[in-house]
């Protein structure tokens, strides 16, 4: 049936079968001699005496094949990683939070085991079943190596009314009053990101954002020429009146195109039904919402505020898998700088 015993180990999950062939073998050997059972087995000579041996110290039993699993391993997961990895998930599923490892690692302090490790306890704690993002093949980046740190911006909106766990605390009858909107700023040549939260969706506070956030980080950077730096946006009317309807009028410059156009070079805005132009801004928006606002106990604007600086200060210091480098580093190293003023997230008002 096979021509030889390495075609019918390959071929068979018969255990009997298998010892019985290493026992002909092992007789074989005895009868005629290594070399000759080898080429009779088309095997190799040591092949051969591994079962000879085997049989000689353990008998019929030393013919089966032994556990890969080591004797020892130093570095096993303790029982009590695991009960927290449990209990981390089981939190999480309970609060409808995203599962991800860095979450998980970030809650239960485990540093000392892989990210393999951790997801396969996840998984077994999700039984199989965790939550999971269609995740695409990364596209290529390699043209933002020709853009200079903070030469082309992406800013965009997001809204927080959408985050399940918020929506008890936007309500008008409640003190807290929860801030509804996010807006972001993010440099494509670093992925440096930067946030501020408001409580309408208006032109009124993107052009704040700018002038007292935006604007004041960029000032800080001597050597950089703020007429080259370029601004991207929707065409939503907190952005722009390009598409703004005036009866065959051309319409006002919005007052965020006009502190660009006075302070930058350009307010580039994406052609109509192209939503993937904001993709650099919508990815920092999904990575924010999955690792912190739709994980962290965020009640309020105190705990809102300090959850996504603490989120920021990370986001900064790791490095962008799809890029090689973090935003901090990239910053650092392009600009020849070592020390920077972050702007951390802000709570704008009127």
């Amino acid at each position: 049936m096979w021509s030889s015993y390495q075609e019918m180990y390959l071929n068979t999950k018969n255990e009997k079968l298998i010892i019985d062939k290493r026992l002909e073998m092992v007789r074989s050997a005895h009868e005629i001699g290594i070399k000759p059972t080898a080429r009779l087995f088309k095997c190799s000579k040591n092949v051969v005496k591994k079962w000879c041996k085997r049989y000689a110290l353990y008998g019929l039993k030393g013919l089966k094949d032994l556990s890969r699993r080591p004797k020892h391993s130093p570095k096993r997961i303790s029982d009590e990683d695991i009960i927290k990895i449990n209990d981390c998930v089981d939190d999480a599923k309970n609060k409808k939070k995203y599962i991800t490892v860095n979450n998980v690692r970030r809650k239960t302090k485990i540093t000392n085991h892989s990210d393999t490790t951790i997801n396969r306890y996840i998984n077994k704690a999700c039984n199989g079943k965790k939550n999971k993002k269609h995740i695409k093949e990364s596209s290529d980046v390699s043209w933002k190596n020709n853009i200079e740190p903070f030469m082309y911006w992406q800013v965009d909106i997001k809204y927080l009314t959408d985050i399940d766990n918020l929506k008890p605390f936007f309500k008008k009858n409640n003190d807290r009053n929860l801030m509804k909107f996010q807006i972001t700023a993010r440099d494509l040549a670093t992925g440096f990101p930067i946030v501020a939260y408001c409580n309408e969706k208006s032109v009124t506070y993107t052009k704040m954002f700018l002038e007292n956030i935006f604007y004041e980080f960029l000032k800080q950077f001597k050597y950089l020429n703020l007429k080259e730096i370029k601004v991207q946006t929707d065409n939503g009317f907190e952005f722009t009146n390009r598409y703004l309807k005036t009866k065959g009028k051309t319409p006002e410059t919005s007052t965020f195109t006009l502190f660009i156009e006075k302070h930058f070079k350009k307010h580039k805005t994406n052609p109509p039904g192209c939503p993937t132009w904001d993709s650099d801004v919508e990815s920092f928006h999904w990575s924010i919402e999955r690792d912190c606002l739709a994980w962290d106990d965020i009640v309020d604007n105190e705990t809102l505020i300090k959850y996504t600086t603490e989120y920021i200060e990370r986001y900064i210091n790791t490095e962008i898998k799809s890029r090689g480098y973090s935003p901090l580093d990239k910053i650092k190293t392009a600009l020849e700088i070592d020390k920077i003023n972050i702007p951390k997230p802000q709570l704008l008002t009127v």
